[in-house]
């Protein structure tokens, strides 16, 4: 088997704060789901970086040369970014404000302080009602996964896993070669769940390894650290 994994091209995300921290933050969580990241820190460089290609604006209203309003306003009269998303981020929480946002065209409307994740899910939720897909599949070799319909499939014949069980498969593919040790798997996957322990993640990789079948191998354990995915044996 060839060692390739194909899925459509990723996201473009244009992030616009003149907080140069949380740029670094929001790129960083948005580039561990996989998405492309554009970082921008005034105003006039939001809107000459906003051009056809980017798929989405995170977008602060106190910026430098022009504010995200002004940005959002122009960037609705331009032919050629009218539909892009806009998500505003900003510490400004009045409501006059959000009515504000949102009557210029913004898609969402998050005030500081928000957790990276917060952004991250509205940002995916965005995506979706605007029709602006994440990669939906991931093909390795013979085997499919599946993310819109939490499944997976090796020549066409479904693996009937859990819900835990695909979701493990599935974050060890899109980072395919990196080991993650057991805790940070359970903060994952598991996330706030009560009575799960370390043992409880070397259950569903059994599990898991013994549906795979001939992938099975492809799951390796990393003595010392955990588990990770690679896309062909070795």
């Amino acid at each position: 088997m060839s060692d390739t994994i194909t899925e459509p091209p990723k996201i473009n995300i244009l992030v616009v704060d003149d907080e140069e921290d949380v740029v670094e933050v929001v790129t960083h969580f948005l580039r561990e789901e996989g998405f492309n990241v554009t970082p921008a820190y005034d105003g006039e460089e939001a809107l000459n970086l906003a051009q056809p290609g980017i798929d989405l604006i995170v977008l602060d209203i106190m910026l430098p040369k022009l504010t995200g309003f002004e940005v959002c306003k122009r960037l609705r009269t331009r032919a050629n970014t009218e539909t892009i998303p806009i998500i505003f981020l900003t510490a400004k929480i009045e409501e006059a404000d959000q009515i504000k946002g949102l009557m210029l065209g913004g898609d969402d409307y998050l005030t500081k302080p928000v957790s990276p994740q917060v952004i991250v899910a509205h940002v995916k939720a965005v995506l979706r009602r605007s029709g602006v897909g994440e990669s939906k599949t991931l093909n390795i070799d013979g085997m499919t996964i599946y993310e819109d319909e939490y499944r997976a499939t090796i020549d066409d014949e479904d693996l009937g896993l859990t819900l835990t069980e695909f979701e493990l498969l599935r974050y060890l593919v899109r980072h395919r070669r990196r080991a993650f040790t057991r805790q940070e798997l359970l903060q994952t996957i598991w996330k706030d769940a009560m009575m799960v322990t370390e043992r409880t993640v070397d259950a569903h990789i059994k599990n898991l390894r013994e549906k795979l079948g001939d992938f099975a191998p492809r799951v390796q354990t990393v003595r010392g650290v955990g588990y990770r995915f690679v896309p062909e044996d070795e």
